[in-house]
């Protein structure tokens, strides 16, 4: 389950109820102007017991990259097996309010992440690059098993450098199973674990549920960033069969069909996002994920 938009307070009051509820992953934002990532990443992990927790994501252009290193590790350690670091290049309007927009997001990304995971592995690092200078930099607690980084991107060359230089790739809500197949194509034979976030509602009354996720299906298809996961469906209205195609809502047993599709696509983690402030009330209403899954 991802938790979005919500104080962090909130989101260590529900880690426990998403941990005991057999949820395998727990993944939490950092939006500009909300929480911090590391932050909330490390309350959750101090929450919880088992499940794993994902930062998604981290912005690279606003990151240096020992520093960074230096969190991820801290938190591996604290938590072995149990965090999974994501980064991103970051929304450019959120760097140009911040003044840190690297001018060029795809090799900014690419360096921090290349960077970042040899450091958390323990090298020794000297790399002057575009974005990143390092100068024989070495973590004093590296981690044990140190994980690869998880890169939120959404375009095809995102997407192949993903597979790249990264352990796996995180697509963003909207994602269909169209969008996740051709994702898994361009990462076919790289070992990268695909990611997928989508909206997410769960009633008995299954057009109830995709009524209360359309609004937010309809406002994203207008997003220019958008297009490379819609594609044709962006030139058109939120109805049923968009609402279906582009989230996990309805009925039991219809969420499990959706999650079902997106898993033949490729997806290796389907983290489901409910609507803000629902988050509880979805907790109880889904019961034990496995059971939805195993819903014919």
């Amino acid at each position: 389950m991802k938790l979005d938009a919500i104080p962090t307070e909130e989101v260590v009051a529900l880690a426990p109820r998403i941990d005991a509820a057999g949820f395998e992953e727990l993944w939490i934002c950092e939006d500009l102007g909300r929480n911090g990532g590391i932050a909330q990443a490390g309350l959750a992990l101090g929450a919880t017991e088992r499940c794993r927790v994902g930062l998604g994501i981290a912005p690279a252009a606003v990151r240096n990259v020992a520093y960074f290193a230096m969190e991820v590790a801290s938190l591996c350690r604290a938590h072995p097996g149990r965090f999974i670091p994501g980064l991103g290049h970051g929304m450019p309007n959120w760097l140009r309010e911040v003044g840190a927009h690297p001018g060029r997001l795809m090799p900014a990304l690419e360096e921090v992440t290349v960077v970042s995971q040899r450091l958390v592995a323990g090298e020794t690092v000297t790399f002057h690059g575009e974005y990143v200078q390092v100068e024989e930099v070495t973590l004093g607690y590296p981690a044990p098993e140190a994980p690869r980084m998880h890169l939120g991107v959404r375009g095809p060359r995102g997407i192949e450098m993903a597979g790249r230089v990264a352990g796996g790739v995180i697509l963003a809500e909207g994602s269909g199973p169209d969008y996740v197949r051709g994702a898994s194509e361009r990462l076919a034979g790289t070992g990268a674990r695909i990611t997928v976030f989508a909206w997410f509602c769960v009633d008995d009354d299954g057009a109830a549920a995709l009524d209360r996720v359309r609004p937010i299906v309809a406002a994203a298809l207008s997003q220019d960033f958008m297009q490379s996961q819609v594609g044709a469906l962006g030139a058109g209205e939120a109805t049923d069969e968009v609402v279906r195609e582009l989230t996990v809502a309805g009925t039991p047993a219809e969420c499990a069909a959706a999650v079902g599709r997106l898993v033949e696509a490729g997806a290796e983690a389907v983290v489901l996002q409910p609507i803000a402030g629902t988050e509880a009330q979805q907790i109880e209403a889904l019961g034990p994920p496995a059971a939805l899954l195993a819903t014919d």
